[in-house]
């Protein structure tokens, strides 16, 4: 949310509002009739203004939207006497002496006896300074023996006994005079601390936007009132006047919320004009349980779906049977038969005379599948192809026409499934895998290529329910809570080089398999971190010669790739060096033992997809984990996957450290840009925003309505006049 967007309707009077301003004045009714340019509010001026328009504020009333980073209790809490040492802190006292001095490294040190009720502390002040310039001139001429003095800072010893190192200071004529005119901002309150670059005081932000608040501005109430009501949603002007300033810290929390939820419906609100809009069509497509291919495709499994599976399997039938068109999240931990689900979907899609088409973010993963799939179909009639980037231009296009003609029923590739020259000749279904990897737009895309296919989109990171309704407020929820019977758990240790190495010989001995991940294909002179290339040629050379060793990276071509992995799967590899590109979509029952050098470079995500790769067979084991954990970050990433096997508990410690992703375009990565919803925190302000946001719609499916135009005007600024959405006003 970008900081000015909530004001964008006060930018039009601007220039006239700018005509009727005199430099240096503030004028106590204009910030309630209109807005103008910020260098004509007292204090800024041109040059201020240039410097807070790098942040994103231009005019008055932005700065309100401008949110403290912290709060500081600066209120009169302890006198001088009884001051705790160690703790920052307010005291008031009278000025009895005062003192300015230099140490020879020009370090220039300020000293204020300050005395209350017979109790003394120093009040101290070090800045660096030169003989020509006296950093404290502004100093000497607030500081007066007799006055009375507010300061704020830590209390500590120093060489003359105790004192207070100032942070922040205001002096008023004696102990009797409250503090006047901008002052009141600065103590004897809650006062908010800001994120300021350099050339900005952050006093004098606090200064300017306790001015702007105390002139009473108008904002765009972006709640409807009937939503206010019922959710009992205090009024946003009080929200935003307690954020900055308020009575106590609990009352700032309930301003947050407050202000949160706002964030939050106008997200849910943009989502479900999407979702309203694809239930609003009608599919041409319908299905019926023909089992001409579905029930020998069960038959030939060997095994048998969990309870997990088939209940996901019935959600997203009854889904398929419905007049419009299916718009389904699947989710479920690593290998927990994600892919099994979704064929089964495609099967129906199939036998009932439609094409069905799979795409997955990376080469090899839609080569996995390409070659999972057809192994499980082998003794099907059902037609697949594979649709890559890399392909020939003579491969490409015949695989191109049998596409357009109808004689390939299942179509397996990447996002060059959504670029122009690919045409199917009736489209049912579209599986996206890896959802967090593509966006919204992928999917229109990928919808545009049939007439109203169903969609179906899965994921291997899964996240809480509630999160997910928000992260994919636009789909429905399916959940593959369990895993298949005889899946063993997978141990997890952080240990050193010599350890695992020599944990991968004793595997081998044994007749086992084991990966060796490395974050880099070639070795960089940018960042030292070993590469799969080079290592691979010193391992097989030193600790493995007598081991057979393949490598595996996204640079080799895919012919390739598939030679390896093949021999991987035979067994005549047992030790494969690659990168990260095997985290999804390999099936090694063999390979018991999972190796990740410099672990403390990938995400919590990519780690346990990684882990996931064994365990998939009967025999126990076992992730190591070779990491520098001399940071914070890496220590606490190592942590919580030596100590966190479950998905869903991890999910929520990676949305931390990394973030959910950018949900309503292409961009998966990075937090949602809220300013102060938490999208773990808030869960029930995301889950009451949910209900609030179809509230709206349902009264309101255009949001035409005049309580309803500030919403409207936020989905667009914030979300784009986005195609997606459905709005043009």
């Amino acid at each position: 949310m970008r900081v000015t967007d909530r004001f964008s309707r006060h930018r039009s009077l601007a220039a006239d509002s700018a005509s009727k301003c005199h430099k240096g004045d503030i004028l106590p009714d204009s910030l309630s009739e209109s807005n103008y340019p910020l260098q004509y509010l007292k204090g800024v001026g041109p040059a201020r203004a240039r410097a807070l328009a790098m942040m994103g504020i231009v005019q008055p009333t932005d700065l309100a939207a401008y949110y403290p980073r912290d709060w500081q209790d600066r209120r009169l809490r302890f006198s001088i006497g009884d001051a705790p040492m160690g703790e920052k802190t307010t005291l008031r006292g009278t000025i009895r002496s005062i003192e300015f001095s230099m140490t020879r490294s020009q370090l220039g040190i300020a000293t204020a006896v300050i005395e209350q009720a017979g109790a003394t502390i120093q009040a101290v002040w070090f800045k660096k300074t030169t003989p020509r310039y006296d950093v404290f001139s502004s100093l000497r001429n607030h500081l007066q023996v007799g006055k009375s003095l507010f300061v704020y800072g830590i209390i500590e010893w120093g060489p003359g006994g105790r004192q207070i190192r100032v942070e922040d200071m205001s002096a008023t004529a004696n102990a009797d005079t409250p503090l006047e005119g901008d002052e009141v901002f600065h103590f004897d309150r809650i006062v908010p601390a800001y994120t300021v670059p350099e050339g900005i005081n952050e006093r004098l932000l606090r200064t300017l936007i306790g001015r702007v608040l105390s002139a009473k501005p108008r904002f765009e109430d972006l709640i409807p009132p009937a939503i206010r009501q019922k959710w009992q949603i205090r009024e946003q002007s009080w929200a935003i006047q307690k954020m900055h300033f308020p009575d106590t810290l609990i009352q700032k929390e309930e301003a947050r919320q407050v202000l949160a939820f706002e964030e939050f419906l106008i997200l849910e609100t943009a989502l479900g004009l999407v979702r309203q809009r694809i239930k609003q069509e009608i599919k041409p497509q319908h299905y019926r349980l023909h089992k001409t291919l579905l029930t020998p495709f069960r038959q030939g499994l060997g095994f048998e779906f969990t309870a997990a599976q088939k209940r996901v399997i019935r959600e997203i039938f009854d889904d398929m049977m419905k007049p419009q068109p299916m718009n389904r999240l699947l989710q479920g931990d690593v290998g927990s038969g994600k892919t099994l689900a979704a064929l089964s979907a495609m099967l129906l899609a199939v036998e009932n005379g439609g094409q069905a088409v799979l795409m997955a973010p990376t080469e090899i993963l839609a080569e996995q599948h390409a070659l999972t799939i057809s192994r499980f179909l082998k003794h099907l009639p059902v037609q697949c192809a594979l649709l890559t980037g890399r392909q020939a231009s003579a491969q490409r296009r015949h695989c191109l026409k049998e596409i357009s003609e109808g004689r390939v029923h299942l179509v397996i590739g990447t996002h060059a499934l959504v670029q122009q020259p690919v045409q199917f000749a009736s489209l049912q279904l579209a599986v996206i895998d890896e959802q967090h990897r593509f966006g919204v737009e992928h999917r229109r895309l990928l919808r545009k290529k049939g007439s109203c296919p169903d969609i179906l989109v899965m994921t291997a990171t899964p996240i809480p329910r509630t999160l997910a309704l928000t992260l994919y407020g636009d789909l429905d929820v399916s959940v593959i809570d369990e895993l298949p019977p005889g899946r063993t758990p997978v141990i997890t240790r952080h240990v050193a080089e010599e350890e695992a190495y020599r944990r991968v010989q004793d595997a081998v001995r044994q007749g086992r398999q084991a990966y060796i991940v490395y974050p880099l294909v070639t070795e960089s002179d940018k960042v030292e971190l070993k590469a799969v290339t080079q290592e691979a040629v010193t391992l097989s050379r030193t600790v493995f010669k007598d081991v057979r060793v393949g490598v595996l990276h996204g640079q080799l071509s895919g012919r390739d790739k598939e030679k390896v992995m093949e021999q991987f799967r035979k067994g005549d590899v047992d030790v494969l060096i690659a990168t990260s590109i095997i985290e999804v979509g390999i099936d090694v029952p063999n390979a018991t033992m999972m190796v990740i050098q410099h672990a403390e470079r990938f995400g919590l995500s990519t780690l346990h997809q990684l882990r996931g790769r064994v365990g998939r067979g009967q025999h126990a084991s076992i992730c190591l984990l070779i990491a520098d954990t001399k940071s914070d970050e890496a220590r606490r990433r190592i942590d919580v996957m030596t100590h966190i096997s479950d998905g869903f508990r991890l999910s929520e410690e990676d949305l931390k450290l990394r973030g959910p992703g950018e949900v309503m375009g292409v961009h998966q990565h990075g937090m949602p840009v809220f300013k102060l919803g938490d999208l773990i925190q808030d869960a029930r302000l995301i889950q009451q925003a949910r209900l609030a946001a179809e509230d709206v719609l349902q009264t309101d499916v255009d949001l035409a309505l005049p309580d309803h135009q500030s919403l409207k005007q936020a989905i667009n600024s914030q979300h784009g006049d986005r195609q997606a959405l459905g709005l043009t006003g």
